[in-house]
């Protein structure tokens, strides 16, 4: 989660802009906003619901709402935005990357709290 929210501080020129990425991917702060967002808002909502107990394809199902959202808004809904996919491929990375992280925590992290001893 700090490091999409270091991504998102590195939009503005600054001590979070790298320059590494810079070079690597010259329009990657450009989009970066699309990233950080879709990353920040799934994995903190499926991690909250992950520890509620929310079955995991539910969380799952969200992801898919992420990105057909990301698609409909860059592609088909200009309001107050100009068309770019290049955005909209920037989130759906950003809510596939959530996912891959909240997989992880459901099959590695998660382990039931034991019952208090009577």
């Amino acid at each position: 989660m700090a490091g999409a929210f270091v991504l998102f501080l590195g939009r503005k020129p600054g001590r979070f802009r790298s320059q590494a990425i810079i070079e690597a991917i010259p329009g990657f702060y450009t989009h970066v906003f699309n990233f950080s967002l879709s990353y920040l808002l799934y994995a903190g909502i499926g991690f909250l619901w992950l520890m509620m107990g929310v079955p995991m394809r539910f969380v799952a199902w969200a992801g898919a709402a992420l990105v057909a959202a990301n698609v409909g808004y860059e592609l088909l809904l200009p309001l107050l935005n100009t068309r770019d996919p290049v955005d909209a491929a920037y989130g759906i990375a950003g809510t596939l990357l959530g996912f891959a992280w909240l997989w992880i925590v459901r099959r590695f992290g998660l382990t039931p709290i034991p019952a208090p001893a009577r």
